[in-house]
């Protein structure tokens, strides 16, 4: 269903039509909350696939859609989150749109460069990992907001963080899900879960604990691709170490250890 549309044109046709799903949240009783949240997702995923059809792969169709389906997700339950004012949420729906368009312009250059070589790729893949931790932080702090007890905030972090992980890895060779990216994925969001359960008893903010998984996510994600690339030196290292450090030293400032 093309309707004579170009890509361009179909991907500006998507980021609206969920920028304006995610701003009728206003509209939708609080005992259907989840339900929209499920059907928006949905739809996410549907349109996304409609606006980059062509040139999709079986594995395509199904690794560049995690990040738009994750990311609609992410925004639409931490959307749930902000003030009931028109004033607070229609800047956040337009800034949605905006920055879905360009993630879908950057998975279209995925699939693009998977079959000849561009010179957006490297843009692409900085995009794609900024929205990745931006994605990563907003689902952690949804997690965290529900309260639950340690072993589930630990089992719905390592299931959200395992397809993120595992999207950003393949992104770097975009052939296929081999036997090394999936150990490496499933390392990584066990790690990235360790670290969730361990803060399930660190009387810290919501905020700053998901401050602290997206910063993990950052580190072992950043430092696992350099070594992929072989382009990982003791510099690169050092400097995602430093990050980790200073982010630790802010959540042990700002814990309230008083209770």
């Amino acid at each position: 269903m093309n309707f004579n549309l170009s890509k361009r044109h179909k991907i500006i046709l998507t980021s609206i039509i969920l920028s304006l799903g995610l701003l009728s949240t206003q509209l939708v009783p609080i005992y259907l909350t989840y339900k929209f949240i499920g059907g928006l997702t949905i739809l996410a995923y549907l349109t996304s696939l409609w606006a980059l059809w062509e040139g999709l792969d079986r594995l395509k169709a199904v690794v560049l859609m995690i990040l738009p389906t994750l990311f609609t997700l992410a925004a639409a339950s931490y959307y749930f989150l902000l003030p009931l004012s028109w004033w607070s949420r229609l800047p956040v729906a337009v800034l949605f749109g905006i920055t879905f368009y360009t993630l879908l312009l950057s998975q279209n250059v995925f699939n693009v460069a998977s079959m000849r070589t561009i010179p957006l790729y490297r843009v692409a893949s900085t995009t794609v990992f900024v929205l990745t931790l931006i994605t990563a932080y907003l689902l952690f702090n949804v997690i965290f907001s529900f309260n639950l007890i340690f072993i589930w905030n630990a089992l719905l972090i390592f299931l959200l963080s395992f397809p993120l992980i595992l999207h950003l890895i393949w992104s770097i060779e975009m052939e296929g899900i081999t036997a090394s990216i999936l150990i490496y994925s499933l390392i990584l969001a066990f790690l990235v879960a360790e670290l969730g359960l361990a803060l399930s008893f660190w009387p810290i903010s919501k905020a700053m604990a998901s401050l602290m998984l997206a910063t993990t996510i950052f580190i072992t994600l950043g430092i696992t691709t350099h070594a992929l690339r072989e382009r990982l030196t003791r510099g690169i290292v050092w400097e995602y170490v430093g990050w980790g450090v200073l982010v630790f030293i802010i959540a042990a400032i700002t814990t309230s250890w008083v209770g």
